[in-house]
């Protein structure tokens, strides 16, 4: 399925499930196809189509939840970064190289979630990157602070530096995905209603662009519930915005 979209196999699937069920159709006996049988699977239908809408809807907000959080994580790396830098440019002449450690954790922060080549995948787990916070807070405990103002930029210094690491390992954590199984039965159901409605629709034109637009429709759906789920690869990723103007920020 890598190299293959996951939309395109459900849409192929779908709408195979609606034209065999068409080519089925035509050697069923006539009270198969009976308005009393139709009244039937169309209200069984409508009971899978319900339970497959809910169970769709919610994974869609949740994959689109677990992406707004990894946004936000980017979103408060970058105000953080700003912020240390800021504190340490108040301290003074030994915050000089923590701010250029900063400058370059930020730079590689930027390369390892937004390469610039679209095609490589980032790197969310990269141990030189996080060792550069390491570093850092290291250089920032061994700061001299001279009087009161000093040792508090120094501490406030070391809560910023906490928290971008906090979130530097949060976002190597990733986004669960959907478990295989659970969209496999999704799919199952769809099968199953596509099914019906090549059952006892007529073999023309029509129906069959409908049908297949609306497999395309499904397909898109379960296709965004997966690129939900890699935020920052894909179609749908997270903004670099954020990052991009923190760097901008401390490299001034």
């Amino acid at each position: 399925m890598n190299s293959v979209p996951i939309n395109a196999i459900i849409i192929t699937i779908l709408f195979g499930s609606a034209l065999i069920a068409m080519f089925v159709a035509r050697f069923l006996p006539a009270h198969n196809l009976s308005p009393e049988s139709k009244s039937v699977v169309s209200v069984s239908m409508a009971v899978i189509g319900t339970l497959s809408a809910l169970v769709v809807g919610l994974l869609i907000s949740t994959a689109n939840s677990s992406f707004i959080a990894k946004a936000q994580e980017v979103s408060d790396i970058s105000a953080n970064v700003i912020r240390l830098d800021r504190l340490m440019q108040r301290f003074g002449v030994q915050a000089q190289d923590g701010r250029v450690l900063l400058r370059h954790y930020t730079a590689a922060e930027m390369q390892d979630l937004f390469p610039e080549n679209s095609d490589q995948a980032p790197n969310m787990q990269n141990i030189a990157t996080a060792s550069m916070l390491e570093e850092l807070q290291n250089k920032i405990v061994a700061f001299m602070p001279t009087n009161d103002t000093q040792r508090w930029l120094q501490a406030q210094s070391l809560q910023r530096t906490t928290e971008i690491i906090a979130a530097h390992w949060q976002l190597a954590q990733g986004v669960e995905s959907t478990p295989r199984p659970l969209l496999l039965l999704v799919l199952f159901w769809f099968v199953i209603i596509f099914a019906s409605f090549g059952l006892f629709a007529p073999f023309n034109a029509t129906s069959i662009v409908a049908i297949f637009l609306c497999s395309v429709g499904v397909g898109s759906a379960i296709r965004i519930i997966t690129e939900l789920q890699e935020p920052f690869g894909g179609l749908i990723r997270v903004s670099n915005a954020s990052l991009t103007h923190a760097l901008e920020v401390i490299s001034r």
